[in-house]
């Protein structure tokens, strides 16, 4: 070190020594995730003494964020907690914010953890509670026969359907018999919900499902992006204000809002996306149309041969029954002429029979008698009647035939 640095490193030396030390600020002790939840469920009355409904703050929702152990969230803690929030979050507002904030928590096994209490805390306070379940959606896909497309889907079709059969339950039930139903559920620790709360209940516990579903990878996030939307859906208000929401918009432009602009960007596409798969589709329809027209018209015209080809057939079975019957008619008339000339070839042989047996066998055997007596003379002559008779007695055995 030269002597000029020596000089100049004294001065700063001493300027630091003479800066008073800054003071720390004392480190606060981060409460433990178990106490953030508990706290967020615990039962507390206004001054009217009506309880109050648990509410998720933003510090609480950093703190689920951020939150680095869950050692202490055991069955023990869920349980502990579902008995205040029966009251406090029966709609499962509260729990539904829950949910999403495990869904954004950093650490994987603190995530997996928090879902894993959502779950355990939303299956011990929902309509089917009875059933004692853990882990109801799990409970739910185990009777996945394969139907519908994917988990998600089946899932809230499941939902959906015990919802719609509770609340056209609770729908029906006279207003004598709902009040009493209110007084004995508030005594044995939960609320009678309404219609409208039902519903209510059954769309945040299908968000907690859909997030449940797409932290077990067993949901992509297109479709969960689609699936959240349909809920969204649900909660436009019935007098909707544009000038709201053009300050709403104006208020996240000035906030340098990215995420907002990418959920308007994933809509234009996803619009865009549909005009294309329309006019696919139109396409598609028109040619389906026009395919269509054509076999209309080739089965029209084979119909037209068919028919054609019927009359011919008909004609032809016509016209071999008539040469059927012509045929018959002539072998009955071979029939008849053999047996009549059978008849005339009888009498035939019946004349000759009875004229060579009679005119002609008879006087040659009186004939051949009377020179066989004249010897030697006519030994010649006897020789060839013999002959004659022969013949004569071999013709007279086939005339006998």
């Amino acid at each position: 070190m030269t002597g000029h640095d020596s000089d100049t490193a004294l001065p700063q030396q001493r300027a630091a020594e003479a800066k008073p030390a800054r003071k720390q600020k004392p480190t606060t002790q981060a409460k433990p995730i178990a106490e953030i939840i508990s706290q967020v469920f615990v039962i507390s009355v206004d001054k009217d003494q009506n309880i109050k409904p648990a509410t998720l703050s933003r510090t609480d929702f950093k703190a689920i964020v951020s939150c680095q152990t869950t050692a202490e969230l055991d069955a023990h803690v869920a349980d502990k907690v579902a008995v205040d929030a029966r009251k406090t979050d029966p709609q499962l507002n509260a729990l539904a914010l829950m949910a999403v904030a495990t869904s954004k928590c950093r650490e994987g096994a603190q995530r997996h953890a928090l879902m894993t209490f959502c779950v355990r805390l939303a299956s011990a306070l929902w309509i089917n509670r009875h059933r004692e379940s853990h882990d109801l959606f799990q409970d739910i896909l185990d009777s996945d026969k394969g139907l519908d497309a994917t988990p998600l889907r089946f899932l809230c079709n499941a939902i959906a359907a015990l919802y719609s059969r509770r609340i056209e339950h609770v729908r029906a039930m006279p207003a004598v018999t709902l009040l009493t139903d209110s007084v004995t559920d508030t005594v044995a620790g939960s609320t009678v919900l309404t219609p409208t709360e039902l519903a209510i209940q059954r769309d945040n516990l299908l968000l907690i499902g859909g997030l449940w579903l797409l932290a077990n990878g067993k949901s992509d996030p297109s479709e969960a992006m689609v699936f959240f939307t349909e809920l969204l859906e649900k909660r436009q208000s019935r007098n909707r204000s544009n000038r709201d929401v053009a300050l709403y918009l104006a208020e996240k432009c000035a906030q340098h809002e990215s995420l907002l602009a990418d959920t308007l960007d994933y809509f234009k596409q996803r619009a865009n996306e549909q005009v294309t798969h329309g006019q696919r589709l139109q396409s598609a329809l028109e040619r389906s149309e026009q395919e269509a027209a054509r076999l209309k018209t080739q089965l029209a015209e084979h119909k037209r041969i068919t028919e054609e080809q019927t009359q011919r057939i008909s004609a032809m079975e016509a016209e071999i029954s008539q040469l059927q019957h012509i045929l018959e008619e002539q072998q009955l008339d071979e029939r008849a002429k053999r047996t009549h000339l059978r008849d005339n070839t009888g009498q035939v042989k019946a004349r000759a029979f009875n004229l060579l047996t009679e005119n002609v066998l008879e006087p040659l055997k009186l004939s051949l008698s009377a020179l066989q007596r004249e010897k030697p003379k006519t030994e010649v002559a006897a020789h060839h009647i013999e002959l004659a008779v022969e013949s004569i007695g071999r013709d007279i055995q086939w005339f006998k035939e």
